[in-house]
């Protein structure tokens, strides 16, 4: 393997602003590609099977995720980070093993996932429509589980090696290849393309992922050696916690749905939430992107340096809320706009919803960063605890809101839990780690949370002069500390800076 994996790893430890950029860049631009073919997806997708088959494929796809998070053992963070280290001490033999043992281990996740898939298709059938007539729906996303555990596998065997750019081209394809395979099937079979397209995708996408891991590591695993494989349990503590946290948010995920179902709103509800869900959460997950592929493993290493692990904590804390905020200005000025391109009428319930939910995802960029330092410390018990603690506050809170005031009440609750899981997980790692946000940080947050308040009063007029007043006089001033960042604190700047200076002199 190419030393060049000892400086990748390297690099994923320095904490400035100019990396962090760099990758958030990176791997935020493959997510806008994604969000682009994501749009064409949905949009074709709701003109071809409408809001009763955006909820089905939702209520499958969710189902999907559950149980690949409740079978993949939480080999993807633990290989990930056991690949880091090992690449960053130079040793490849041992990075060459490791691999296999991931990727047998992973092997086994997947067939678990399959046979549990079938187990349970019954009590998911009971759970999510209140009978046992989708029994056989269910069992037949078996093999879209098990791809989707071994795509899994695939994605960690790059993060850990540090191929970032390879990873990024991956998600490219894998997002370019959905929306080519989807759309024909939906348009082909209607209503009964639901799990084809599930299933083809999910196949689709672990093939490109695992080209793209196979050009440096090529596919070897060794399911029949009990010594080699036994060298695998190691991997099965350290996932243990993220296993748990990832089934108690796709249970959180499950149970809304259900209340929602049970409560008389039917499929159609269920899937204008998702749409509205995906507006506000998953298409402004680009400034996410670059959390796991390169920050965790940063903070791994600092977490015992309190003051380079505030440091780091800080910074992406910086980055993340100086481009969340103008984004989500602007996001929540064109949301009417936005749900005409992106759906179709019958989707403009979901505006008031997704107007109310914005300001979880500016909570979250404040969140997430802190939300990683029990993983980055080993410490699991206090991560499932905490995860455990905010998954009931979300299902509570949406599915009170959803019966106090509708769609609208539901995006409210979806806020609601993102400042109460902030408030705690602020409280909680002061504690037990040290943690603390900068006087400069915590000033930047504060106003750049007034400029989103003041932008999204703007966005809920209806006079459009007003709503267009209102959200650039809101918007210029909460995009000046993204401004400062790219311009003072990255090497483009400075390089921009340099070229001013000379040509003056």
């Amino acid at each position: 393997m190419p030393e060049t994996f000892i400086l990748s790893v390297f690099f994923m430890k320095t904490a400035s602003y100019n990396h962090i950029l760099k990758y958030t860049g990176l791997l935020g631009g493959v997510q806008a590609l994604y969000i682009v073919m994501a749009v064409l997806r949905n949009k074709l997708t709701a003109l071809l099977v409408g809001a009763v088959g955006m909820g089905l494929a939702d209520l499958y796809s969710r189902a999907v995720e559950l149980l690949s998070n409740a079978s993949n053992l939480g080999l993807y963070m633990s290989g990930a980070r056991t690949l880091a280290g090992l690449c960053g001490e130079g040793r490849w033999r041992a990075v060459r093993h490791g691999v296999c043992l991931l990727r047998t281990w992973v092997a086994y996740a997947a067939a678990l996932g399959a046979l549990l898939t079938v187990a349970v298709s019954p009590l998911m059938s009971r759970f999510a429509t209140g009978d046992y007539g989708a029994t056989a729906a269910f069992a037949l996303l078996a093999p879209a589980v098990a791809l989707s555990v071994l795509t899994g596998g695939e994605m960690a065997v790059l993060k850990g090696c540090g191929r970032l750019r390879r990873l990024a081209q991956a998600s490219a394809g894998g997002a370019v290849c959905t929306l080519l395979v989807a759309v024909p099937l939906y348009w082909w079979l209607g209503l009964r393309g639901v799990i084809p397209v599930i299933t083809a995708v999910a196949a689709a996408t672990f093939l490109i992922y695992l080209r793209a891991a196979t050009r440096e590591c090529p596919y070897r695993i060794a399911p029949l050696h009990r010594r080699f494989v036994s060298r695998g349990v190691p991997l099965l503590r350290l996932g243990l916690a993220y296993v748990v946290a990832g089934v108690m948010a796709s249970g959180a995920e499950m149970a809304v749905r259900s209340g929602l179902m049970n409560s008389g709103g039917g499929l159609k509800t269920v899937g204008l939430y998702a749409a509205g869900l995906t507006l506000t959460v998953s298409y402004v997950r680009i400034l996410f992107m670059s959390m796991d592929a390169d920050y965790f493993p940063r903070l791994s290493g600092l977490v015992h340096e309190r003051r380079r692990m505030n440091l780091t904590v800080n910074r992406q804390t910086d980055v993340l809320v100086a481009f969340a905020a103008p984004f989500l200005i602007l996001f929540a000025l064109a949301l009417p706009l936005l749900v005409r391109l992106l759906y179709t009428a019958e989707f403009m319930a979901v505006v008031p919803m997704a107007l109310c939910a914005v300001g979880f995802m500016f909570f979250k960029a404040l969140y997430t960063p802190i939300a990683y330092l029990p993983l980055a410390a080993g410490h699991g018990t206090v991560f499932v605890v905490m995860e455990l603690i905010y998954n009931v506050l979300f299902a509570l809170s949406v599915i009170a809101g959803a019966r106090w005031g509708g769609l609208a009440g539901a995006g409210a609750g979806l806020a609601l839990s993102g400042a109460i899981n902030l408030a705690m997980l602020w409280a909680v790692y002061a504690r037990r780690y040290g943690f603390r946000l900068r006087v400069a940080t915590l000033r930047r947050s504060a106003g750049l949370l007034l400029c989103l308040t003041a932008g999204l009063a703007a966005a809920a007029q209806t006079d459009l002069s007003v709503r267009l007043a209102g959200g650039i006089a809101a918007c210029l001033p909460a995009c000046l500390p993204a401004w400062h960042l790219l311009r003072r604190q990255t090497a483009a700047g400075n390089a921009w800076r340099n070229l001013l200076h000379r040509r003056k002199h």
